[in-house]
């Protein structure tokens, strides 16, 4: 009986730990028609897209990212090369940026979090 009690305390005490697990919360982007242009810029070179059908795809594409458990506590991502990615709106810029790191696909938005996206979105940025 003591080996029984014993065992469902410590189930519940890691089923507990689980359910106050921190939720992480889906990417949040701007609405398409609040969008007036996307500048994308890797390393030197920055290509501006106003095209709305173009736009929109790429606001898609980001919405279906996943989010990870990790924590977006810079300004910039804490690797060697990523790509700058800028929304612009009539009154201002919004920023994320797109990078690879051990073979796998991200864009962080700054001090929201670290979404995991598929290798031809992050092609399609490399090819702008």
């Amino acid at each position: 009986m003591k080996k029984f009690l014993s065992l469902f305390l410590c189930l519940t005490c890691v089923l507990t730990l689980v359910a106050c697990g921190k939720k992480v919360a889906p990417i949040t982007l701007p609405q398409t028609d609040e969008i007036t242009s996307i500048d994308i810029t890797f390393g030197e070179n920055t290509v501006s897209y106003s095209d709305k059908t173009w736009i929109s795809e790429i606001i898609a594409d980001i919405s279906s990212s996943e989010p990870t458990k990790k924590e977006s506590v810079q300004d910039y991502p804490q690797v060697e090369s990523y790509i700058k990615i800028d929304f612009q709106f009539e009154t201002g810029t919004s920023t994320i940026f797109a990078y690879e790191d051990s073979g796998k696909y991200y864009i962080e938005q700054p001090y929201q979090g670290i979404y995991k996206i598929d290798s031809q979105l992050f092609e399609r940025f490399i090819r702008n």
